[in-house]
């Protein structure tokens, strides 16, 4: 029988792992880019090594993508609850990009409407005013957005875990959360700032210089997601290895119960019924798909 929920939960693990190497990657490039000094060829530099980033980028979301989908195709593999779960969570997927296709659009609209009100006769001063309200609403729907990410891990994972994967899992989400209310409080105290601002447009760099605050945002942002997928890691891999080990077993068709009707215990290593929920040698608890 293949095991759908295993093979996914090990292309999360993966893309999970990848990412936070990613992350690294380019926070690093990004404070090594001369930001006062400006020509064509550090950004080219730059932009040279951004792109192979922003592939790894788009492998580990197909990684993620496809490790969903498996999960979703097993989840009849471990008991009722647990399928009912990762439905929820399928249904959350579903909130969570329309609330998010539902701002993108919002913030666009706004940011076109208020775009005349631009003084491009200005030799002196370029204003960003015109942006200032669909940054606010972009940072103010982050820990929206959080929550919902976070609750589809939770319903995703919750019936595999154990008791310590229940609480790195919960750990994780109150992590993701708390990341995304201080980086939405450090962005909304510095878009003022910003906006305040009377910057040359003629000098890119002196531009660009005015957004170092999104460094302070960034580290803030690098240190919280970074414990957040650590623990995420932790909490996959802790099913992935029960599934593995043998302590979590996948429901069989008749078929294949007729084929394979007994399974070896993890801990003993001793032959036992498929169905039993206790070893009868060791006395070695299993899990309940009830």
């Amino acid at each position: 029988m293949k095991n759908y929920t295993k093979n996914g939960l090990l292309l999360l693990l993966i893309s999970q792992i990848i990412s936070i190497i990613s992350t690294f990657l380019i926070y690093s490039i990004f404070y090594s880019f001369d930001i006062e000094n400006i020509t064509t060829e550090n950004v080219s530099s730059f932009i040279f090594m951004i792109l192979p980033l922003a592939t790894i980028g788009s492998i580990v979301g197909i990684l993620g993508l496809v490790g969903a989908i498996l999960i979703y195709v097993g989840r009849k593999e471990f008991g009722e609850k647990h399928r009912k779960f990762v439905t929820y969570a399928l249904i959350l997927v579903v909130i969570s990009i329309i609330v998010q296709v539902g701002i993108v659009l919002i913030s666009i609209f706004m940011s076109v409407s208020s775009f005349g009100q631009i003084d491009f006769t200005s030799e002196t001063s370029f204003s960003l005013a015109y942006l200032g309200d669909s940054m606010r609403i972009t940072y103010m729907v982050t820990p929206i957005a959080a929550i919902l990410s976070g609750l589809i891990w939770v319903f995703g994972l919750y019936q595999l875990e154990d008791k310590t994967g229940r609480l790195i899992l919960f750990a994780a989400y109150a992590s993701l959360i708390v990341t995304s209310i201080v980086t939405t409080f450090y962005g909304l105290l510095n878009i003022e700032e910003i906006l305040a601002m009377e910057i040359d447009y003629s000098s890119s760099s002196q531009l660009l210089s005015n957004y170092q605050w999104i460094g302070q945002t960034a580290i803030v942002s690098l240190i919280g997601n970074t414990l957040t997928g650590i623990l995420f890691i932790i909490a996959l891999y802790i099913p992935y290895n029960r599934i593995r080990s043998g302590e979590l077993t996948p429901m069989q068709s008749d078929l294949h119960q007729e084929v394979s009707s007994r399974r070896k215990c993890p801990q003993c290593n001793n032959e036992i019924p498929f169905n039993a929920e206790i070893c009868p040698h060791c006395g070695k608890i299993f899990e309940s798909y009830l």
